[in-house]
């Protein structure tokens, strides 16, 4: 992955983490994470499936832990 790639995704898991503390899983807004994040959603795509797979990411390795 490029450094622009790895800004990219960070920005969006950064702004879901605050989106899914804020307002839950199920209240989350997939629109306003990447609007946040300042990416399209068809970037997001590129990086995550959907939103199920973008929280899996962010809580994953805290589980795994």
């Amino acid at each position: 992955m490029s450094t622009e790639e790895i800004t990219t995704r960070e920005n969006i898991l950064q702004s879901a983490k605050r989106e899914f503390l804020e307002k839950g899983f199920k209240g989350a807004s997939l629109r306003n994470i990447v609007k946040t994040a300042g990416v399209t959603t068809g970037a997001f795509y590129g990086y995550f499936s959907n939103k199920e797979a973008l929280f899996t990411a962010i809580v994953e390795p805290h589980a795994a832990a």
